[in-house]
């Protein structure tokens, strides 16, 4: 796990000295969810952003905010940013000009700029770093003072990585907020972690990570079948990775004695809604051929329940099942329930489906939720977290 080195409040936004003469780069997570149309459905990221954008718009002589909405390959209109700027300017209650992106926001007189998708920019992810540099040049011409507060956004990028090379740079408030509350897994006692999801392989490193400093891993979702396929256990027509067979039993040789795995099952004929409504429970860890896997079991529900409840620490990423389906998100629900109501844990959850389900299923009690599962699982897997070492070894 990343281990924090003095103290992030040094370089917060507030320590930005003559703050009132200084034009800002702002680089924020706004990659809300988003309809086909582009219409913004979830606003959870905007929220998270308000308050290092507000402290800016109040304060600095002039915000530029850069962000990124997806992973466009060109200029799309569905994740051009006109929609987000809807609405972040209606949660602001202040005017912000909307730069498109086949303008360029030079010479712009506005108090509060965002730009267009910054991912519509081919350079941004360039893996010539030169290519990036050159274009973190051309971004860090619109202010003195570059601030990252899009924790989320973890990977080395122009806006996120490159830009701090160049300007004095500082962390909003969210980004603070990020990693300090996972900075307190660094020697938590009696952790818990529970980990769901589709792929084993987007969380293999943190899946390592996490079993070397947790006392139990609960693990659910598809990629609990990479896993149980590598044990030998029947698992149907359930989605599992073949490649990571082999990573998977080296996990199992090294930490069986943490994992906690289903031991029964919420199956279905087919991997659709429709089937979900006929769906039973197996007797047990054994999946029928023919069938898959849509949710954990009831006798997984409440062995994973009460390895959750004694515990003093809790970090929670990803659903058990396919919650989004009325019959398959009980199990999902449960767990969820478990970690949210024990209440002398210190619990932590994080990652677009995770947030998704605790929104949908109206879960309480979190002392902190992450926007950013994949930078979360980096920040937990790695030594190094390269947009925030840019910014504090400076």
């Amino acid at each position: 796990m990343y281990q924090l080195s003095g103290d992030l409040q040094n370089f917060s936004v507030d320590k930005i000295a003559d703050l009132k003469n200084k034009r800002i780069v702002l680089r924020a997570c706004l990659n809300v969810t988003v309809d086909k149309e582009g219409k913004v459905i979830d606003a959870t990221r905007i929220d998270e952003s308000i308050k290092t954008i507000k402290y800016l718009a109040e304060n600095a002589k002039q915000v530029t905010i850069l962000a990124h909405l997806g992973r466009p390959e060109s200029y799309s209109k569905e994740l051009s940013f006109w929609n987000v700027h809807q609405v972040l300017q209606e949660k602001l209650g202040q005017e912000i000009e909307f730069v498109l992106f086949q303008n360029s926001p030079k010479n712009l007189e506005a108090k509060i700029i965002l730009g267009d998708n910054i991912r519509f920019f081919k350079e941004e992810e360039s893996k010539d770093p030169d290519t990036r540099m050159n274009f973190a040049k051309d971004l860090a011409q619109f202010g003195e003072v570059f601030v990252n507060d899009a924790f989320a956004d973890y990977r080395e990028s122009a806006s996120t990585y490159d830009i701090a090379k160049i300007l004095p740079s500082y962390l909003g408030y969210k980004f603070i907020e990020e990693v300090e509350a996972l900075s307190k897994f660094s020697n938590a006692a009696n952790l818990v972690s529970v980990l769901g999801g589709a792929k084993l392989s987007e969380k293999l490193d943190a899946l390592k990570a996490l079993a070397e400093i947790s006392e139990k891993v609960v693990i659910g979702g598809a990629m609990a079948y990479t896993l149980l396929k590598a044990k030998g256990v029947n698992i149907g027509n359930s989605l599992y990775e073949e490649d990571k067979l082999s990573l998977a039993k080296e996990i199992l040789n090294n930490y069986e004695n943490k994992l906690v795995l289903p031991v029964d099952h919420l199956i279905a004929s087919e991997f659709n809604e429709v089937a979900s409504k006929s769906a039973h429970v197996t007797l047990d860890e054994q999946v029928p051929d023919n069938t898959v896997a849509i949710d954990i079991g009831s006798k997984t529900t409440e062995l994973f329940v009460q390895t959750i409840s004694g515990a003093k620490n809790i970090l929670w990423n990803g659903p058990m099942g396919v919650f989004e389906w009325e019959t398959s998100a009980a199990g999902t629900l449960a767990v969820g329930k478990a970690i949210s109501q024990n209440s002398s844990a210190y619990k932590l959850a994080g990652g677009g489906d995770s947030i998704a389900a605790i929104n949908k299923l109206g879960l309480t009690g979190f002392n902190h939720i992450s926007t950013g599962g994949g930078a979360m699982l980096a920040f937990i897997a790695y030594n190094e977290f390269p947009t925030l070492d840019i910014v504090i070894n400076q």
